[in-house]
């Protein structure tokens, strides 16, 4: 995969599983459904649609090089696993959420067990794990902004329709082969630029 390189001396990067297209399709249509009922103040786009495995922050670009010999070794090994699209939920206030996200099930423990692996592929090269508990999701909205308080009883009533097309009933689940190094490009569209795919071996 081609990356053209940043202009400063740093990238903001982080390493995430990628949505397929098909899926973010599904996702971006019940988003747009979503968006219609309820207000928040930035929608992510269906291109950008990931599940995050470590957050790296503002790195050198020199530095870049050897984190994705890090990470080429963190997938060294892996077999490949099915992950499916689940229900939506929200973190923050219940009454006004900071992120609505949709869930993840299937092979959970493959995935968290990946998600250990780059962390620890990671740190020798000064990379930290958050303090928090990992919780894998894909985020699809920030900040709510409605002047109601946020109903959570809708929650279901999209998450459904995001996993059904018509009366049937949708292909939700995909195979996790691989993971992706990304930049954000802050206000860029889409605003996550993959730098680097690390294939499982």
């Amino acid at each position: 995969m081609e990356y053209a390189g940043a202009v400063r001396g740093t990238e903001r990067l982080f390493v995430a599983v990628k949505l397929p297209e098909t899926l973010g399709g599904m996702l971006e249509k019940a988003r747009k459904e979503a968006s219609s009922k309820v207000k928040f103040a930035k929608w992510t786009h269906f291109q950008d649609y990931h599940i995050t495995l470590q957050f790296l922050g503002d790195t050198p670009v020199e530095q870049i090089p050897a984190l994705k010999e890090a990470l080429r070794e963190a997938a060294a090994g892996q077999q490949p696993f099915v992950l499916e699209l689940d229900r939506w939920g929200t973190f923050g206030a219940g009454s006004a959420p900071r992120v609505l996200w949709a869930g993840v099930s299937g092979e959970l423990e493959r995935l968290h067990q990946l998600q250990r692996r780059v962390v620890a592929a990671t740190e020798p090269l000064g990379f930290k794990a958050e303090a928090r508990a990992y919780n894998p999701h894909i985020t699809l909205a920030r900040k709510y902004k409605d002047k109601l308080p946020f109903n959570e009883l809708i929650l279901e009533d999209l998450g459904c329709k995001a996993n059904h097309t018509g009366n049937n009933c949708s292909e939700k689940d995909w195979t996790v082969d691989g993971f992706l190094l990304y930049a954000t490009k802050m206000h860029a569209i889409p605003m996550y630029e993959p730098i680097e795919k690390l294939f499982f071996l």
